[in-house]
């Protein structure tokens, strides 16, 4: 029942909204991070675990990072076509 009313929904929304949508949702989280205090991150590690976790880094930590990069890609692009 639910997957009708998400298609009733995207009936009723013109492409114009979908992209006022999501430009307001891409202005409020640039806005979000120029207002929220950020000094804390660099309390998190010591600078001799942030070395050695760089220094730890291989290929496949890359690949996992670029895999997850892809999949929430590629969900925005699902939730994207749902209403074109």
């Amino acid at each position: 029942m639910e997957y009708f009313a998400i298609t009733n929904f995207t009936r009723e929304i013109s492409s114009i909204d979908l992209i006022g949508l999501l430009l307001g949702h891409f202005l409020f989280a640039i806005a979000l991070t120029q207002l929220l205090d950020w000094s804390w991150l660099k309390n998190l590690m010591s600078e001799e675990d942030k070395i050695k976790m760089l220094n730890s880094y291989t290929w496949k930590d890359l690949l996992v990072d670029g895999a997850i990069i892809t999949v929430v890609i590629g969900i925005i692009f699902l939730i994207v076509s749902l209403f074109l």
